[in-house]
């Protein structure tokens, strides 16, 4: 299974990852897939992130997308619900997977 058919899949069922459904969790899954492949997994992503943001990339991926969703959604309507930042997170991941795709390596399996 490749990682964004493995995100795809935790996104519509968290409790099956054993997630709450919260973007905190969702933060700390993906940390850890991206650990599991020797932090590869997202490299360049914060850097894309940054770049999209037009901000230099001095801040964690997952603030950035905070970042972006605040840009977007206007500053004045405040903190994005956690369900929405957690939505753009995979969209997000979506786009830079796909912008990555020549790159892309299969998640492996546990074993």
């Amino acid at each position: 299974m490749d990682f964004a058919t493995l995100l795809g899949n935790v996104q519509r069922r968290p409790g099956a990852y054993g997630l709450d459904g919260s973007y905190r969790e969702f933060v700390a899954f993906v940390n850890g897939c991206d650990a599991r492949q020797d932090w590869l997994l997202l490299n360049g992503f914060r850097e894309w992130l940054a770049e999209r943001l037009g901000r230099g990339a001095n801040l964690v991926w997952w603030e950035l997308v905070r970042q972006i969703c605040l840009a977007e959604w206007g500053s004045a309507a405040g903190e994005p619900e956690d369900t929405a930042l957690s939505a753009r997170m995979f969209e997000l991941l979506g786009e830079f997977l796909a912008a990555k795709r020549p790159e892309r390596r299969p998640y492996p399996s546990s074993g």
